[in-house]
């Protein structure tokens, strides 16, 4: 058995957040670190009025993260936000470990989780697209310091290195893009083809981790579906057949990858592939744990539809469904099923019937 992972999450909040609040923004890296098969040693949340935009946590609190790290024998830092190539460069020059960002941890836990050659190049893809601006970022802050000291700086040199690095990603994306616009031209054949057989589709979406995978399994029996109980489990569209006995004809179902919150703009694009079936569906299953608190529903429910928005897939109708009520009393808008242990999934199968008609 391999030594899981150990890990300092760190945490920048505004001042008036109060600490409830700001350890609830904080549990979410810290189920993203477990899924990645990490275990969180120390929490650190900081409350300043930003980010320091040369450390993001501030020279002095970086250095002290840094004696904390070497201390404890960590083997990486996680900052719960997005950081610049230069803000890495200064933290590593003070944390003598790994130092990783939130959207680090995401590509990672998808490159754990890609199994599929799709799911495979769309991370491959989003890792590269993520790394690119650091390049020049690292690079400029290198030289800065190397000029500052007085170092000699072959600036023409690094600088053709530069351009020949970012060359060189550049024809690995724009290879990656023409095999996955292969496998979307197979797709939208596929789905052509379902629409000449009058075969309605039904997507579920939601945050991760909400349970769409084992509601999938669970409405139509198909076994090969990935259930587990960690973030972005599910990275390819899974498809099963559910047959609706009112209308006597059988729909398919869907399985989407599920969402997040503060994802920037190109990890989105990377998958935008899989989540055509979301933009092609004839109905949206909205799936979400009634088990969260009534602030982290809203708050997760809100991110689906910015989310749903931005794919220009919010006129879709959607069915609210609250799952997992077998762990909590729930008392909130929606179909209230439980996928595990089955109570109300012939309701919701009746209303999906009552939707298409």
């Amino acid at each position: 058995m391999t030594n899981k992972l150990r890990i300092i999450v760190a945490d920048i909040v505004p001042r008036e957040l109060p600490r409830p609040d700001a350890d609830k923004h904080f549990a979410e890296l810290v189920r993203l670190i477990e899924t990645l098969g990490g275990m969180t040693v120390v929490k650190v949340i900081q409350k300043r009025g930003r980010p320091s935009g040369k450390t993001y946590l501030g020279t002095g609190k970086a250095s002290e993260i840094g004696e904390a790290a070497k201390e404890l024998k960590c083997d990486a830092v996680v900052v719960n936000g997005i950081l610049r190539g230069n803000q890495i460069y200064e933290l590593t020059q003070r944390i003598p470990v790994l130092v990783w960002d939130r959207v680090d941890v995401i590509l990672r836990i998808f490159e754990k989780h890609a199994t599929t050659t799709e799911a495979k190049l769309q991370v491959k893809r989003a890792r590269l697209s993520y790394d690119i601006p650091k390049i020049y970022r690292r690079a400029a802050t290198t030289l800065f310091e190397r000029e500052r000291g007085g170092g000699v700086v072959q600036r023409g040199a690094g600088e053709t290195g530069i351009e020949a690095e970012k060359r060189h990603i550049l024809r690995e994306i724009k290879a990656i893009d023409q095999k996955i616009e292969r496998l979307k031209t197979l797709r939208e054949n596929q789905r052509a083809n379902r629409r000449r057989r009058n075969l309605l589709t039904v997507a579920l979406v939601g945050y991760t981790n909400s349970g769409k995978s084992t509601l999938l399994r669970a409405m139509t029996r198909k076994r090969n579906v990935l259930v587990a109980d960690k973030l972005f489990a599910t990275l390819d569209p899974r498809l099963g057949s559910l047959w609706l006995p009112q209308l006597r004809r059988k729909v398919l179902l869907a399985d989407t990858i599920g969402f997040i919150e503060n994802l920037p703009p190109d990890l989105v694009a990377a998958f935008r592939a899989t989540l055509e079936e979301v933009q092609e569906a004839d109905l949206l299953l909205h799936v979400f744990d009634a088990s969260d608190s009534k602030s982290e529903i809203i708050r997760k429910q809100k991110v689906v539809c910015e989310i749903l928005k931005d794919l220009q897939a919010d006129q879709i109708p959607q069915i609210l469904v609250a799952n997992k009520i077998d762990l909590r009393n729930f008392r909130r808008p929606g179909i209230k099923v439980s996928a595990v242990t089955g109570e109300n999934l012939e309701r919701l199968t009746a209303k999906i019937e009552k939707q298409l008609l």
